[in-house]
């Protein structure tokens, strides 16, 4: 593995930099993951599994690309940014040209539902990691399914941020083995949001959270 060469406060520092939503919306419950919950979560994957260097990254729903962002500087051999809202990869484009990482992550603008790859010009030895935090579905009943449904069908490894339960940590695990995946690892983490919509009353809260690493069956 090649020597992790930023440290993590100098890391969070510039994450905490970028630009977050300017006008979150809230049928897409979007939100800016903190930098701290970001960074973490991407050493997480990058130094105590080593899935983040000289792997292809995929940030699915990526909004401002904070995880993104991290994951190139743990030296990903390149990054699909993908989310559905224009208005949050215009953002995601902002921070990437102000840290001059535009020839690592590269944005796309689809929607999941429809999104089809074709992987099949990759070498075998280059790896894909998945890395997201879908909607926990609050908005709309079941709204991570497709983004793990469609992790499931191109990935090597997954990591996916969920609400912390244990009907949730059932769901996905019956899920999972539905598509012949299971999890690995799960890590209980506690991410702070700050205010994002008008409802909101408190100025930052604090959410329990999981963050789950999943492999294919052997």
């Amino acid at each position: 593995m090649e020597e992790i060469k930023i440290r993590k406060k100098d890391l969070i520092n510039i994450i905490q930099n970028t630009e977050g939503f300017v006008k979150p919306k809230i049928q897409l419950e979007q939100y800016t993951i903190d930098a701290i919950c970001a960074v973490d979560i991407v050493f997480f994957a990058g130094v105590e599994f080593n899935d983040i260097s000289n792997k292809i990254i995929l940030d699915l729903g990526t909004g401002t690309g904070r995880l993104s962002i991290a994951s190139a500087f743990l030296k990903a051999s390149a990054i699909l940014s993908i989310d559905i809202d224009i208005d949050a990869l215009n953002i995601l484009k902002k921070n990437i040209y102000s840290l001059h990482l535009e020839n690592m992550i590269h944005p796309v603008c689809a929607n999941l539902e429809t999104l089809e790859f074709n992987f099949k010009t990759i070498s075998k030895d280059l790896k894909l990691t998945t890395i997201m935090n879908p909607p926990f579905g609050i908005q709309k009943e079941n709204a991570d399914r497709i983004f793990l449904k469609k992790a499931f069908s191109f990935s090597n490894v997954i990591y996916s941020i969920h609400a912390a339960s244990d009907k949730v940590q059932k769901f996905i695990d019956n899920y999972a083995k539905q598509h012949n995946w299971q999890i690995d690892y799960f890590l209980p983490y506690t991410i702070i949001l700050d205010k994002a919509f008008p409802f909101h009353t408190h100025s930052r809260k604090k959410i329990d959270v999981v963050v789950y690493r999943f492999i294919k069956k052997k």
